[in-house]
This record gives structure tokens, sequence and C-alpha cells, in this order.
């Protein structure tokens, strides 16, 4: 594999600070586009929020958080210990910036732009995963659409309107009773009204992981775990990256370490506004099983089969430690979904687990140059897509390292639109 050449410049080696989702699907990417490529992971391949979500691959429902009718009845609800969107009651000072610039993008004007970058970033996304699934990065996939499953049939009917307007590919109108039923069996008393979306997936999180790495090794990439990088820095036409263990120098640097991207990239000189929404999510087991990914549209809770138990993920929890587990809020995930269910083993919950999801005020991304660099590159910032837009931020990046970027995507995605110096 010989590495790609311009007359502005030559790249033959990157280093990808950042072994989660991200990280790799930049070094499939790059490693397939002739490049050599080392990646450095703090803790081992998959840390943070790769492993830990509801596994959904869902591009034909892609929308940014910040909507129109959404900071208000959220704002409400953050006192409220077992509200799906919390603050820890340490308010600071990032904080209350990033929730002002939330707030400003709320708008529909803004939504709209927003719902049009995803989908542009997210047009193609099953075929990557075919593809991915092709070169050995075979994660159990599901098929089978999705169950939206509500607690009153307004409240369907209500989502109904919002499947339209972004064009899901409905496989029913609102259902109620034994329509409902017939189609998810698992459902409880809780699910009064349901809707079918089709054709979205959803695959293990931890397969995905461990086989794309495997993928990896077998192509020729480093993958040096354990070592957490300390810095990134630009100097002579190449990067360095910096860490606990020792210097990675290479032509160029991506940035893809979770929200630890923000403190890389404010050593950079930059400050990309990343702010961490913590998820959680456990697992259970439950008789009858789901027979596909169900989403709670009224509890804000999602099931995903998951190698024959089911794993329960939800809530936001906005709080200055992005790694403190909290077990209040597996409590509040248990009260809001129980009675969905006919029957599962919420006392004997495995798995619990916590991750920092990257958010950024507008809903998107933030995939390109850092502002101010020519060298170092940005992958973070996906909310709560990180799953379903890892190949496509992965064959973004390698386009963008090879002059070959999408304008149509890589402007609305660029991380100087909300950037600010540190």
């Amino acid at each position: 594999m010989g590495g790609h050449v311009t007359a502005a410049r030559r790249t033959e080696s990157v280093t990808v600070a950042g072994g989660g989702l991200i990280g790799l699907c930049c070094a499939y990417y790059l490693r397939e586009a002739g490049l050599r490529v080392t990646v450095v992971e703090r803790h081992r391949v998959g840390s943070g929020a790769s492993r830990g979500n509801a596994g959904e691959i869902c591009p034909d429902l892609v929308t940014p958080l910040p909507a129109p009718g959404v900071i208000g009845p959220a704002l409400r609800g953050l006192p409220r210990s077992d509200s799906p969107l919390y603050i820890r009651p340490r308010l600071n000072a990032a904080l209350v910036r990033f929730l002002v610039r939330f707030g400003r993008n709320s708008t529909r004007r803004r939504y709209a732009s927003g719902v049009r970058a995803l989908s542009g970033l997210a047009s193609g996304s099953f075929r990557l995963f075919e593809e991915l699934e092709a070169a050995g990065v075979q994660a159990d996939p599901v098929k089978r659409g999705f169950v939206f499953a509500y607690g009153s049939a307004d409240s369907a009917h209500r989502a109904l309107r919002g499947f339209r307007e972004i064009g899901a590919p409905l496989g029913s109108s609102v259902l109620l009773g034994a329509e409902l039923s017939e189609l998810e069996p698992a459902l409880g008393p809780g699910a009064r009204a349901g809707i079918l979306v089709e054709d979205q997936w959803s695959v293990v999180p931890s397969l995905f992981v461990d086989r794309l790495a495997g993928a990896l090794r077998e192509r020729g990439v480093e993958i040096v775990e354990g070592t957490r990088v300390t810095s990134v820095e630009e100097a002579g036409g190449r990067t360095r990256v910096r860490t606990q263990d020792g210097d990675f120098v290479s032509d160029t640097a991506v940035v893809a370490a979770g929200i630890w991207s923000r403190e890389l990239c404010r050593g950079l000189g930059a400050d990309v506004g990343l702010f961490p929404g913590k998820g959680y999510s456990f697992s259970v087991d439950a008789d009858p099983m789901p027979r596909r990914v169900v989403h709670l549209g009224d509890a804000r809770v999602v099931f995903t089969p998951m190698g024959g138990r089911l794993r329960v993920a939800g809530t936001m929890e906005f709080d200055s430690d992005a790694e403190a587990f909290h077990p209040r809020r597996v409590s509040a995930i248990v009260a809001a979904a129980r009675g969905y269910l006919k029957s599962a083993a919420w006392s004997a919950r495995q798995d619990e687990w916590v991750g920092a999801r990257v958010m950024t005020p507008d809903g998107l991304p933030a995939i390109g140059l850092v502002p101010g660099k020519s060298r170092v590159y940005l992958a973070s910032g996906h909310n709560m897509l990180g799953l379903m837009l890892g190949p496509a931020t992965g064959r973004m990046v390698a386009g963008l390292i090879a002059d070959r970027p999408d304008p149509a995507v890589s402007e609305l995605l660029s991380p100087a639109r909300q950037a600010v110096r540190a």
C-alpha cells in the first residue's frame, strides 16, 4: 500500500489518538487508503461509550438533539433525579455555556439544517456496514426494523407526524391493542400504542469493536493500548502525539479520543465546544424476548436484544465527572421501563455501565481539521449516534486527509463552526 501524495503535502503515516469506535473506524479507512496507521488508546480498545450503547444503525432516523420544543420540557425536568435529562447539582460555567448554545440551536431553521447534515453523513451507512461485515467485522446484525412504543395513543400520533416529516420508512400507522401485541408480543401493559419503522438495524457493539480491532491488526495497523495521550503537536510539517510512554511522530494525526478530545484540542489552542453527556445501560433476562429494537418514546429508554439477553439503555446526565457511576440513574431507567415488558428480571441486572457520549451544542459531530492546524484532524462529538456514524466518519476523515472531501457535508461538520480560541 502506497501513501497518498499531493502537490501541497505528502501523507504516508497517521497516528490516531483514541481507540474507541470512532478512532478504530478512522484507522480502518485510513489503512484502506494506503497509509501506515498507529492507534493509541488510554485503556483497551472500545473504552468509553463504544461498548455499552444500544447498538442502533438507523440512518433514516437521524436528527440532532437540539430541536424545537425540546429545551423547555427538558429544563423543567432537570431538578428531578429520575428525569430522562438530568444535571448533577454542580453547575459550572462550561455547562451553562453549553446549555445556552444548545438552546440557541433549538430552532426550526437550525434543526432542519442539522437533519440535512446528519442525513448526508449517514447516507450509505447500511452499505458501509455490509462492506465491513464482508471484511470480517461481523457483529450479529438484526435487520427487522424498530418498534416505537408509547404510553398513550396521543403520544404515538404526535410521533407519527414527526416520522413522516423526516421521511422515515414506516411499516405501520399507529398500532393499538391486539395489533401491537401481535407485532411485538414481549410488550407489557405500559405500551398502549406503537409504530413500526422498517429497515433499521442493530448490532452488538462489543462484537463490532473487537472484530474491527482484529481486522485492523490483520491489515498491519499498530494498536497501542494502555497508553494515555497527553498532548498533540504540529510542527515542521509533521505531527507528534505525546504519551506517558513516549512520542509517536507521523505526517498527520487524528484526535478521536471521545470526551478527552476536548483537552487535546485545547492544548492545540482551540475550544471546539464538546461536553460529556453520560448514558447508562444494563442487561436483563426477559421472557418473552423482544424480536427487535424497541424504543420507549415517552420513557426515553431503548430495549435491544443482544446475545440472548436484553440490553436496556437510556438517560442523559450532565456531570462534571465524566466517568462517575450513579446507581440512582439505573433505578430511574428501571422505573420508567418496567411497565413496558411483560416479564423481565429487573432485580437481577447485569453489565451495569456508564459512558460519556460526546455532545455538541448543535447536535452535529465535529469532523475536520482542528482550527488553526493543517495536519491535525478531529473526529468527535457524535452525540448519541457514534456507532451508526462510525464508518461514515472514518470514510470522511480518510477522504479529507487524501484531499477528496465531500463539500456538501464537510463544511457543515467542520470543527471551526463552533470553535473559539482556548
